[in-house]
């Protein structure tokens, strides 16, 4: 495709998308995927779209790998998650049931005995959301849980059969070469950050049901913290501001 053919995509500032776009396109189930390099605000879109997405019979999950993240203790406080060591979560007859929870093992810097603890509880959430249905699953880091926690199998069952009971998994992941094509081609909502490896953009080709050059061409271009969305359904794609 010629460079002249390549279509003019809208851009919407992110709080008119996040108000007004977001609201109206997501729906419970929907699978969303979020790629792009360290340092693109991967963590900061995906909180602000919790922020903003449906009410759930049951709160949305956050698994947390990372012994530290400021960014994600401070939206912690910001949407009142309530940060939990192990699944289920202890119930509190004083405290409720709160909007979602972050589900962060305490780390003891030994990666053996870390990976097995997270391992456990990371398994039991998925597998108890997936049978309860109706609610987010949020992945801080996919490639982690698949290729370090082995838990692979079961975020791909979820994304096979978990829509249909009304189970979002969200995928966060900073190379498209890290997770499988099931993030693309079982995602509703998809968010690519700019990306300069040209091995990567390549990738962006098995998404399907889109031009892969169009997607190509924009993601080589997008200024920091700027997002493709693309919507599969519809196959709306639009340019997401700051």
């Amino acid at each position: 495709m010629a460079r002249e053919e390549i279509p003019e995509l809208e851009t919407i500032p992110r709080a008119e998308f996040l108000t007004e776009m977001w609201p109206a396109n997501y729906r419970a189930g929907h699978h969303v995927t979020i790629i792009a390099p360290t340092q693109n605000g991967k963590t900061y879109l995906a909180f602000q779209l919790l922020q903003h997405g449906p009410e759930l019979r049951n709160p949305p999950v956050v698994l947390v790998m990372k012994p530290r993240d400021k960014e994600v203790s401070k939206w912690a406080k910001t949407l009142e998650y309530r940060r939990v060591y192990v699944w289920p979560p202890l119930r509190s007859i004083w405290r409720g049931t709160p909007p979602g929870y972050l589900l962060w093992p305490r780390h003891t810097f030994d990666p053996d005995r870390d990976d097995a603890v997270m391992h456990h509880e990371f398994r039991k959430a998925l597998l108890g959301r997936y049978k309860q249905g109706n609610s987010i699953v949020m992945a801080d880091e996919t490639y982690g849980l698949i290729e370090e926690l082995k838990l692979g199998r079961e975020i791909t069952a979820i994304h096979s059969r978990g829509s249909g009971m009304g189970l979002g998994v969200w995928c966060m992941t900073q190379k498209p070469t890290h997770i499988g094509t099931w993030a693309y081609s079982q995602a509703e909502h998809l968010f690519l950050g700019n990306d300069p490896d040209k091995r990567a953009r390549d990738r962006f080709a098995e998404i399907g049901g889109v031009d892969a050059d169009v997607v190509k061409h924009y993601v080589a271009r997008l200024p920091q913290y700027h997002w493709l969305y693309i919507r599969r359904t519809g196959r709306r794609m639009c340019i997401v501001g700051p």
